[in-house]
């Protein structure tokens, strides 16, 4: 955890301190950008199968998300946004070693997980309207549901779809080349906390997954 707040510090000073006199931030940006989205495997997010079975732990996706910054503050700015990273993948089943007389076949199931994440974050920004860093925090929902497919004696098993509180944190920045368009990327941590088992759901355990997005910056 410590060494994760380290490395947030380190992009909220990406942008230099002689730039922070500069105009101040707009009062409006959005980001629409590729993402590199992490998935629970942790048990009771995904479904009981063998411990060898391969877990989808990543799935390339999309997050997007608006800020306003309502309030400056000596060489930060405050900010209050919401954003939202989805993404879905499948897991390849481990395979036998095929020989001159059979073929490969699978030997685990196959497992697909989905998760959406809608995280409302409170930030705090440094720099000037043509490029600024920022750290950020919130409390927010995240909606997951995962399945395997039947293998051998086992049939078909689903973790149904609910949606779950989530902690998030995480930091960034935005660069303008233009005076309305430019370039972000954001690191985010979303925490699933514990869940009893209740409604068909099954019992979860805490689990922690990190997202990495970069694209396009409006103001």
């Amino acid at each position: 955890m410590c060494r994760a707040w380290f490395v947030l510090l380190v992009l909220a000073a990406a942008v230099p301190a002689s730039a922070q006199t500069v105009d101040r931030l707009p009062w409006f940006a959005a980001d629409l950008q590729g993402a590199w989205v992490g998935m629970p495997t942790a048990e009771g997010w995904v479904p009981t199968v063998s411990a060898t079975t391969p877990l989808p732990g990543r799935a390339w996706g999309l997050a997007g998300g608006a800020t306003a910054y309502p309030l400056k503050l000596g060489i930060m700015t405050l900010g209050l946004g919401l954003s939202m990273h989805s993404g879905k993948s499948t897991s390849a089943p481990l395979m036998s070693t095929a020989t001159a007389t059979k073929p490969a076949v699978p030997t685990t199931t196959a497992v697909t997980t989905q998760i959406t994440s809608l995280l409302p974050q409170v930030s705090i920004n440094f720099g000037h309207r043509l490029g600024w860093s920022y750290l950020s925090a919130g409390v927010g929902r995240s909606k997951v549901v995962s399945s395997s497919e039947a293998f051998g004696t086992l049939p078909t098993q689903e973790v149904p779809e609910a949606w779950n509180s989530a902690l998030n944190f995480g930091g960034g920045a935005r660069w303008f080349m233009k005076p309305h368009l430019g370039a972000g990327f954001d690191v985010r941590f979303t925490k699933l906390g514990s869940r009893a088992a209740a409604d068909g759901l099954p019992a979860a355990k805490r689990t922690q997954m990190l997202t990495i997005s970069i694209g396009i910056s409006i103001q």
